[in-house]
């Protein structure tokens, strides 16, 4: 066994490690971090750090144990067979390298594991593990679990691959700890609700307070220029302001009516909105995060000037990943997506989505983007 490794913080490189190496391990870090930050289910988190780093590092088994509160279980593993698993779900977790991990909350290395009759090893080297490496998940004094990745070659890690599994494993901490508020927040208790619903007040309160500052300037302002953008600038404080106005208030305060909230956004830039001008076979709610930026992404759309499109909102379940398509039918819409790839504040907000632009022909523009319609409580089409 080595020493421990020292906590995350140190850099990757080294003044002996290969820059190629260096470089490789640092877009692995970049990938690792956006799937992490942006992921919404642990076991998947943790499978997707696994497939991203499988082959690069020679992995052939990883497991994560989750620890909730007292209780140690087996939340996400790979390389192993339906009786493995179950037997990795059944494991005395406090007697095995894994408890020793959270114990003394620092990282084990063990190589020659076939060699060994250590107890505590007993389940890996029943898998055929000759290298064991395993890691504690801490997010401040707090332990959330461990990482554990098996070789069975008999080739241990070396320094620059155990620094960069320990700062993913500082990542993946950071993910499951910002996923636990997450979940704590969306089963709260009525008191958290009611402040959520104050919060949404103040915020809007807020917000037409800036409006009408900005405004003031508006009228204030000689130059042609600083006016236009001026105006530009109140109208997008508007279009937050509407995502928290109690008229798409949905069964949960934390979520918004987004066809609702499309007809206003329109209203205040083109007038009253058409009959039919928006579609949604279904009933459609998202988080107010999110309905913010798709409300600011239909703004610099239509900033554009190209005429009004027939808007559908639809959700759809696409190989057990529920998808929400949103078509804009129009003369000159197909063409926006060339345009809009040239707006930065467009970017910005698909990437904020993970949302992707597409045109089918010169009269149709596709918007496709994550949604989980049974957390909102709206059904997908099939």
């Amino acid at each position: 066994m080595t020493p421990p490794l020292p906590l995350p913080g140190d850099t990757i490189a080294t003044a002996t490690a290969d820059p190629v190496d260096v470089r490789r391990y640092l877009a692995l870090v970049a990938a690792a971090t956006e799937r992490l930050m942006t992921a919404d289910d642990p076991a998947a988190m943790i499978d997707s750090l696994f497939a991203l780093i499988r082959d690069e590092l020679q992995l052939d088994v990883f497991f994560h144990f989750r620890r909730d509160g007292d209780a140690t279980r087996l939340e996400a593993w790979g390389g192993l067979t339906r009786a493995e698993r179950h037997a990795a779900a059944m494991l005395d977790v406090e007697s095995s390298a894994c408890g020793q991990v959270m114990r003394e909350r620092r990282t084990l290395h063990l190589t020659d594991v076939q060699g060994n009759a250590e107890t505590r090893t007993s389940y890996v080297r029943s898998l055929g593990v000759e290298v064991y490496l395993c890691m504690p998940l801490l997010h401040g004094d707090e332990v959330l679990g461990t990482l554990g990745f098996g070789r069975r070659t008999a080739r241990p890690f070396d320094e620059e691959e155990r620094r960069l599994l320990l700062l993913l494993c500082h990542y993946a901490a950071l993910a499951q700890h910002r996923l636990r508020i997450e979940e704590a927040l969306r089963h709260g208790i009525d008191t958290q609700a009611r402040l959520l619903a104050e919060l949404n007040h103040r915020v809007r309160n807020a917000l037409q307070v800036a409006i009408g500052l900005v405004s003031h300037e508006v009228r204030s302002a000689v130059e042609p220029t600083a006016r236009t953008a001026l105006s530009r600038a109140a109208e997008r404080l508007q279009v937050l302001a509407s995502a928290h106005r109690p008229l798409y208030a949905t069964a949960d305060p934390g979520l918004v009516d987004l066809p609702a909230l499309f007809g206003d956004v329109i209203t205040q830039l083109r007038g009253d909105v058409p009959a039919g001008t928006i579609h949604a076979p279904l009933p459609l709610a998202v988080p107010i995060e999110r309905a913010v930026a798709a409300a600011l992404l239909l703004d610099a759309l239509l900033e554009g000037g190209v005429a009004l499109p027939r808007i559908t909102l639809q959700a759809v379940d696409r190989d057990g990943n529920e998808k929400l398509i949103i078509s804009f039918l129009g003369s000159g819409w197909g063409r926006v997506a060339a345009v809009a790839e040239q707006n930065r504040l467009v970017v910005r907000l698909c990437h904020q989505l993970r949302a992707t632009l597409t045109n089918e022909d010169d009269e149709c523009l596709i918007l496709v983007m994550p949604h989980d319609g049974d957390e909102y409580g709206h059904g997908c089409a099939h």
